[in-house]
């Protein structure tokens, strides 16, 4: 869990993207009749389906909350039937639903504003939603039980908004899990800042880091983006394409004379405008690896760094990867947890793009190569032409499920295992590098001392590429 107060709503607009790309799915060959009332295995849904509308209701044991509603269009064509059980398959996930015969009894009953502000009825609310989902108690060390007896007893009935965050967001540190969040109003959060002393630290200035490495050994290079995705050739031998983000790649017409703020509005804006911004950002990194796989055409090598990128959609992370395959293959299975079990695993194949790089892939990763990056490095370990340089990667590999609070408030948890086609699990652990350069977990001292031997001895991961290659070359 970090410890800055980031705003979700960049995720929210990435999954509701990623979960409803029309491109992005397997889907039956006609439109099928699925009215009715649904509950899905595992992620604690309840879907209620009428002549328009998907409602979807986040359940527990002791509450059933609305949460978000779509027009029933977008599934229709997404859904088929096996037996009893409506299946959906959306992007690299599948979800099973079971029908129901009427809304559960919770899911009908209208809470009264003391109900939804009921500190303690919020806390349990957050409680019952982990004990039910969340699928990494045992891995993260977390004595759920003792968690609960130990923070309930700090509330009481005149424990105020920001005191009520305190506990929670303290509660869920303890995860030490990039996917365990909660966020509350801001005016909430900024009190309850100043009640407990937290004085966040900003991020390091990990821009200036990307551009010292980008001039210093690609000083020519192009950029989509500004500094999203950016590549350039080392020598006649070696590539260099250094991916930030797995959201972002969009041709939304940003011009580089542009201020980042407004670069940034517009992005947004076109992003929110768009009828499939999950497709404009696949549309976007094909448009963009194809450029590179052709300006890097004649290289022999090619250094893919993603250090210094947190994550964003598993489908462009995938989409990175199909150029450097040239068969299919299976990238991983995965399962969700389901009660006290999980849900049946499935896998997905990685198909080649029609372009493809047949050089070595050397690809750098550090701790804060997390998420959606992981699942590419996870898919990569199939691989024989990759060898992964750094450190092992954050280990946070389930999608950030998202659930709601009686009060307004959201969060996210890790509910999902995403394994290889083997069975191995990383979560926790990270994908772990093949040459371990030791890179330091502490964020400061890391960027700190990277940046450090960047301005003077070099960059050790790519001085150990152009060293190797050179090696190859005189044996």
């Amino acid at each position: 869990m970090k410890t800055t107060y980031t705003s979700i709503s960049m995720l929210l607009l990435s999954v509701i993207a990623f979960l409803f790309s029309p491109k992005q799915v397997v889907f039956a060959n006609e439109t099928i009749d699925i009215s009715g009332i649904y509950k899905t295995q595992g992620y604690g849904w309840i879907l209620e389906i009428d002549d328009t509308t998907v409602s979807i209701y986040d359940i527990t044991t002791i509450s059933c909350l609305p949460h978000k509603q779509y027009p029933k269009t977008i599934f229709e064509t997404k859904a088929r039937f096996e037996d009893d059980m409506l299946v959906v398959e959306v992007g690299i996930s599948t979800y099973f639903l079971k029908k129901l015969p009427k809304l559960p009894d919770l899911c009908s009953k209208t809470l009264s504003k003391n109900q939804r502000n009921d500190p303690f009825y919020n806390f349990d609310v957050l409680w019952n939603t982990f004990n039910d989902q969340y699928a990494y108690f045992e891995t993260r060390n977390v004595d759920w039980q003792k968690s609960y007896d130990t923070y309930r007893s700090k509330i009481n009935e005149n424990t105020s908004e920001a005191e009520l965050f305190i506990i929670c967001y303290e509660m869920l540190q303890e995860f030490n899990d990039g996917h365990v969040d909660i966020e509350a109003p801001d005016k909430v959060m900024e009190k309850a800042a100043k009640i407990a002393n937290w004085n966040p630290q900003p991020d390091p200035e990990i821009k200036k880091l990307y551009k010292a490495i980008s001039k210093k050994y690609i000083p020519n290079y192009k950029a989509h983006n500004y500094t999203r995705t950016v590549w350039g050739s080392i020598n006649d031998e070696v590539g260099y394409i250094q991916v930030n983000g797995m959201t972002g790649q969009s041709y939304y017409g940003l011009e580089p004379d542009m201020s980042l703020k407004e670069a940034t509005k517009k992005y947004l804006k076109a992003y929110a405008a768009s009828p499939d911004p999950m497709q404009d950002e696949l549309d976007g990194i094909h448009k963009t690896m194809k450029k590179i796989l052709t300006d890097l055409a004649d290289t022999e090598q090619i250094i893919l760094d993603v250090r210094f990128n947190g994550g964003g959609l598993d489908a462009v992370s995938f989409a990175i990867l199909e150029y450097f395959t040239q068969d299919s293959f299976t990238a991983f299975s995965k399962h969700a947890r389901n009660k006290d079990g999980f849900t049946p695993s499935y896998t997905y194949t990685l198909e080649p793009a029609n372009q493809v790089y047949d050089g070595k892939l050397y690809i750098l990763q550090s701790h804060w190569s997390a998420s959606a990056t992981e699942t590419m490095l996870l898919a990569s370990l199939q691989l024989d032409n990759v060898t992964r340089i750094g450190s092992s990667s954050e280990g946070i590999f389930s999608d950030a499920l998202e659930k709601v609070l009686p009060n307004g408030w959201d969060f996210t948890l890790s509910n999902e295992a995403y394994m290889t086609p083997d069975g191995k699990n990383f979560e926790a652990q990270g994908i772990p590098a093949d040459i371990d350069l030791d890179y330091s977990e502490d964020e400061d001292e890391f960027f700190s001392k990277l940046t450090k031997e960047v301005n003077t001895t070099g960059d050790p991961a790519i001085e150990y590429v152009l060293n190797q290659v050179a090696k190859d070359k005189n044996d």
